[in-house]
């Protein structure tokens, strides 16, 4: 039946002004199919689908624990770096290798100091050679 015929109980699948927001998608769409690159973003929505199928909790949880290990370390290296970095703007002392060496004075700046070298330690212990 075309649309004019359609009973009084039988709706058209698409409105006009669906028609109209489909028209523009296949107008984005079209440079993407063109280059075979829509090709690229179903894969990854298939591997995304295909991941969460597989994942069961306790995956899921080891990821979010990963994720939070990693990213707690690297926001108090930013929120540090942002703090120095402003403190040392609004304020107005010369900037000598004697000034510098004053902030080993304060505990604080040794503890950080202690917890870098033992970081640094370690990864050199790990790229040791393997020697049989």
């Amino acid at each position: 039946m075309s649309e004019n015929n359609l009973s009084p109980n039988e709706k058209p699948l698409l409105s006009n002004e669906d028609k109209i927001h489909l028209e523009h998608l296949l107008e984005k769409i079209r440079p993407l199919l063109a280059l075979k690159r829509l090709d690229n973003i179903v894969d990854l929505l298939s591997l995304a689908s295909d991941t969460v199928d597989i994942m069961d909790n306790a995956t899921v949880e080891k990821l979010a624990v990963a994720f939070e290990e990693t990213l707690i370390p690297v926001w108090e290296l930013t929120t540090a770096f942002n703090m120095a970095k402003k403190e040392s703007l609004y304020q107005d002392k010369k900037y000598t290798l004697g000034a510098t060496f004053s902030l080993l004075k304060n505990p604080d700046t040794l503890k950080g100091l202690t917890i870098v070298l033992r970081t640094l330690q370690i990864i050199g212990e790990n790229n040791q050679k393997i020697e049989v």
